[in-house]
């Protein structure tokens, strides 16, 4: 339950990210993005107003206090006179009591981090759920102004097809995909055949081949979105629901190409090769242009 000033501050978060909703974009789209705007600023705030993660006062007065106790006893025992052998045995209890003391240590640090971290893990939830509603009210409000600094805008991941897709639909999905990945302007083209673009935006091009899952991708038509990459200046990008070969995706590679594997009916992208794995952590957005 979020106390009332953290709740005025989810609320002043959200108003904020609200306001730079961009007025023109897709319901669903602009839902997505103020979400993930949400979650980014609810981590810090969050852990601004989580708990102490460490121990009260009290309990480290109880575990110094035992430490004395511990030691005492040691040193009565080393200092009994008459049995050669209490030394000894004061020095391997002494020996024992620090190891059973750091263990002790260890295991109350690493069980207040988790406690701590869980503590910080639900207080994001609950801020980024509070900041996310009045977000999307500040940003459906009447007569809100066009934003300066609008946000980016980031689609939502495509969900599954049960039902698969036809090869127009796989250009579409794979359109989606873009998107999703930061390649906001994708957009499925009208080029048909091999050697066509099917899928664009303003910084890659992106080839759609909807095959069966153990149809492998000729290398020739890798090669060949390659040859039209180099001459058109922007990055390539395969999508396929099969697979490709060896030799397909080590000229991928070197080539700096993206190779991906969709999914349709489970809505799922897999990144083949080391460029597409970059693709999926960073996203396509412009500043991510380059081949590799």
């Amino acid at each position: 339950m979020l106390t009332p000033q953290v709740a005025e501050a989810a609320a002043a978060l959200g108003r904020a990210v609200g306001a730079r909703a961009p007025l023109d974009a897709p319901a669903p789209v602009v839902e997505e993005t103020l979400a993930e705007a949400c979650a980014g600023g609810a981590r810090g705030l969050a852990r601004a107003h989580a708990p102490d993660p460490m121990p009260t006062r009290w309990w480290w007065g109880a575990y110094a206090a035992s430490w004395l106790v511990a030691v005492a006893a040691v040193l009565l025992l080393v200092q009994q006179a008459g049995d050669p052998i209490v030394p000894a045995i004061g020095s391997g209890w002494a020996v024992a009591l620090l190891a059973w003391g750091a263990g002790l240590l260890v295991v109350v640090r690493r069980w207040v981090r988790d406690r701590h971290d869980e503590a910080v893990g639900r207080l994001t939830a609950e801020v980024a759920a509070a900041a996310s509603a009045a977000a999307s009210e500040e940003a459906r409000r009447p007569g809100r102004a066009a934003p300066a600094d609008p946000l980016p805008l980031r689609w939502p991941r495509p969900g599954a097809q049960p039902y698969g897709v036809s090869h127009r639909g796989a250009e579409v999905l794979v359109a989606d995909w873009m998107r999703h990945l930061g390649a906001v302007d994708a957009e499925a083209t009208r080029f048909t055949g091999d050697g066509g673009v099917d899928v664009m935006s303003a910084h890659c091009i992106a080839q759609v081949k909807n095959l069966s899952e153990r149809t492998s991708v000729p290398v020739a038509q890798i090669r060949e979105l390659a040859g039209v990459a180099a001459h058109d200046g922007r990055r390539a990008l395969f999508f396929t629901s099969g697979t490709y070969s060896d030799g397909g995706i080590a000229f991928a590679d070197v080539a700096g190409m993206s190779l991906f594997e969709y999914r349709a009916e489970g809505g799922a992208l897999r990144a083949v090769n080391v460029h597409a794995r970059t693709d999926l952590a960073v996203g396509l957005a412009p500043r991510n242009r380059g081949g590799g």
